[in-house]
C-alpha cells in the first residue's frame, strides 16, 4: 500500500490536515472546506477504506436549502462525490449494524433523527454523534407538514429539536429535512428565521420498496452514473438499507466515489419552552432498557406505517403484545405506545 508522503507518521498528519484548511465561498455560502485524507490515512487501519475526502461546513444563517431534487440555489459537492444521509431513525436493529459498516469504512454521515424515536433511545443519539456523524432532525414523530397547521408543525419541529437536542447532552446540528420532502413555504419561513438549514436529496435510495440490500445498491449506482455526485436518501429503520450499506461502500470505493462529511459552521439553538417540555418527557420513568427499546421498534413501525411500508422491517423484533395490554387498567404498561398520554395532550389543538 503507497503511503502519502505527508502521513509518515501521526503528527505530520496532523499539521499537514490543519494546513489544508481554508474558508471559500460556494454558491453564495461561506463554507468552510477540510481536506480529510490525510487524517483518515493517518487514523483508519483499513487500506481499502472509502474514508471522508473532505468535511464541508454549512453556514446555515438564514436557513439556505440544499438538495438538487428541490433546490437550485446551492450546490456544494464537485463530481463524483456524495452525502450520505439517514432518516427516520435510530433503532438498535439497523442502526447499529449501519453504523458497524460505516466504522469499517472509516466513513461519516449525517443522520436526521425523528424526536420520539430518539427519546425511545437516547444511548443510541449518543452514540451516533460519539462515533463522529452529524445529528440532525426530522421532526417529532414524521408528520406531514404540508396537511398540518401551522401551530402543530412548529411543535413538530422544535420538539424534536429540543427532545434530540436534550438527548445527546448539546444541541443538535441545525440541520432539518421534512418528511415526505413535503416543504410548505409557511414552514421553511420558520426554519429560515431560527437559522436552520433544509436538507433535500440528489439521490433516492427508494429502501421501503424492498428488502433487498442488492436492489437499493444498483438502484444508488445507477442514479449516481446518470448524476455524477449527489446527497444520497436512505432510510435506518430498513432492513434492505442495513443488508446494502456494506457493499455499497465497497462498490463507491471501487468506482471512485469520495465522501464528503457535512457539520454546521455554527451550533444549533433550542427553544426555551420546549427544553422544558423534553426535560419533564425524559424525566418520566421508562420503565428501564427493555422497554426503552420496545419503544424505539413501536416508534420505528409508526414511522415506517407513515412511510408507507408494506412490511416494516422493524416489526421482525417486536413481541406481540396481549389483548389485555390495550384495556384501560393496563394502559401504564404501554407509555411508549404512540406518544405518552403526556405528549398527547400537548399535541391536542394543533
Amino acid at each position: 500500500m503507497k503511503r502519502c508522503h505527508s502521513c509518515s507518521n501521526a503528527k505530520r498528519a496532523r499539521h499537514s490536515f490543519a494546513s489544508l484548511c481554508a474558508i471559500t465561498a460556494l454558491s453564495g455560502l461561506a463554507i468552510s472546506i477540510t481536506n480529510a485524507s490525510a487524517a483518515a490515512a493517518a487514523e483508519c487501519a483499513n487500506p481499502n477504506a472509502l474514508g471522508v475526502s473532505r468535511v464541508v461546513a454549512l453556514d446555515t444563517s438564514k436557513g439556505p436549502k440544499y438538495g438538487l431534487q428541490q433546490y437550485k440555489q446551492h450546490d456544494f459537492l464537485k463530481p463524483k462525490e456524495v452525502v450520505l444521509t439517514f432518516d427516520d431513525g435510530p433503532t438498535n436493529i439497523y442502526t447499529i449494524p449501519i453504523l458497524k459498516a460505516l466504522k469499517a469504512h472509516c466513513t461519516k454521515a449525517t443522520f436526521f433523527m425523528v424526536g420520539e424515536m430518539a427519546r425511545a433511545n437516547p444511548a443510541l443519539v449518543r452514540k451516533v454523534a460519539a462515533l463522529g456523524h452529524t445529528v440532525g432532525t426530522h421532526t417529532w414523530s414524521h408528520q406531514n407538514l404540508g396537511r398540518r397547521s401551522k401551530k402543530r408543525s412548529i411543535k413538530e419541529i422544535e420538539l424534536a429539536i429540543s427532545v434530540i437536542s436534550k438527548a445527546l447532552g448539546r444541541p443538535a446540528a441545525p440541520f432539518f429535512r421534512f418528511p415526505y420532502l413535503s416543504d410548505p413555504k409557511r414552514m421553511i419561513k420558520h426554519l429560515q428565521g431560527r437559522n436552520i438549514g433544509i436538507f433535500s436529496i440528489d439521490v433516492d435510495s427508494k429502501d421501503y420498496l424492498t428488502r433487498s440490500g442488492t436492489r437499493v445498491t444498483n438502484k444508488i449506482m445507477r442514479d449516481l452514473k446518470r448524476d455524477g455526485k449527489g446527497i444520497i436518501l436512505f432510510h435506518d429503520i430498513q432492513k434492505s438499507t442495513a443488508r446494502a450499506i456494506p457493499g455499497l461502500l465497497k462498490k463507491l470505493k471501487a468506482k471512485g466515489y469520495k465522501v464528503v462529511h457535512i457539520k454546521p459552521k455554527d451550533k444549533g439553538v433550542t427553544d426555551a419552552d420546549f427544553d422544558l417540555t423534553a426535560a419533564r418527557m425524559f424525566e418520566r420513568k421508562t420503565g428501564g432498557k427493555r422497554a426503552r427499546s420496545s419503544g424505539s421498534e413501536k416508534a420505528g413501525r409508526r414511522v415506517a406505517r407513515r412511510r408507507g411500508a408494506k412490511r416494516p422491517a422493524v416489526i421482525a423484533r417486536a413481541k406481540p403484545r396481549h389483548r389485555r395490554a390495550k384495556t384501560r387498567n393496563n394502559r401504564k404498561t404501554t407509555k411508549l405506545r404512540k406518544k405518552s398520554n403526556w405528549a398527547e395532550s400537548f399535541f391536542q389543538g394543533g
